[in-house]
């Protein structure tokens, strides 16, 4: 017998004994378990159709490292304590010589604050102006050279456009981080104060800045079901520079 004979015979088997299998399960199968006696054989055979349950996982691949993302938004994220040592929230460092943006509720009834910086120098902040309407405020420290924070409009972001929200650091200094989904665009919303995301946040990012993935700041924290677009934290500094000092 040639391989080639031997070969055809496997393929032939093969085709009898999966048409056979078929025959024998679907349709022998239940026919003899009708008799009295054989029901058992039902379990040998199933009238259900073949499920096979795949869940296939993706990765939305957005070109940024997030962590490097994190750490570079904390460049210009401050932590803003009280008399006590006792952490308020968080502030903006929106120019190098020591402007900080932040929430007019952390620092309203103070005393005194300071704020601690990335690398861990802590400054007296003395407040430069306060709008209890809006709840934004401006601290001022002594310091020069601070990495300070780029502004992008909020309008441009839609629904399903990822931000991370910057809060409290840790003893190393590395900061408190949340990545959260845009959930209602702000492209047609006229007077849209706030971006709508399904973050829930704690007071640890009260004062810290909203930051899309090019790492420009989109808006603040406010308390933990509010927060304020970049646009309205743009009008509120340039009011605050075109005031004669």
């Amino acid at each position: 017998m040639t391989k080639r004979s031997v070969a055809w015979i496997i393929i032939i088997s093969f085709f009898v004994g999966a048409l056979g299998s078929i025959v024998f399960g679907r349709f022998l199968i239940p026919y003899v378990a009708t008799f009295k006696g054989f029901s058992l054989l039902n379990k040998l055979s199933s009238s259900s159709p073949i499920v096979i349950n795949r869940r296939e996982e993706v990765q939305l691949n957005e070109g940024v490292n997030l962590i490097d993302l994190i750490k570079q938004s904390g460049n210009f994220t401050v932590g803003i304590y009280g008399p006590k040592n006792n952490f308020l929230g968080n502030g903006i460092v929106v120019t190098s010589d020591g402007l900080i943006l932040t929430a007019n509720s952390i620092i309203s009834g103070q005393i005194s604050v300071s704020a601690v910086t990335d690398d861990s120098q802590k400054f007296p902040a003395a407040l430069k102006s306060a709008d209890p309407k809006t709840n934004l405020a401006l601290l001022i420290i002594s310091a020069n050279n601070l990495s300070s924070a780029q502004f992008d409009d909020a309008g441009s972001l839609s629904a399903g456009h990822r931000v991370i929200y910057l809060g409290r650091s840790n003893i190393k200094f590395e900061h408190k981080a949340q990545a959260a989904f845009v959930t209602q665009s702000l492209a047609n919303q006229i007077g849209s104060k706030q971006v709508s995301t399904d973050a829930v946040l704690s007071a640890d990012y009260f004062g810290g800045p909203i930051v899309n993935l090019t790492g420009r700041v989109v808006g603040m924290t406010l308390d933990k079901d509010q927060n304020i677009i970049s646009e309205n934290l743009k009008i509120f500094l340039n009011d605050y520079f075109s005031k004669p000092k």
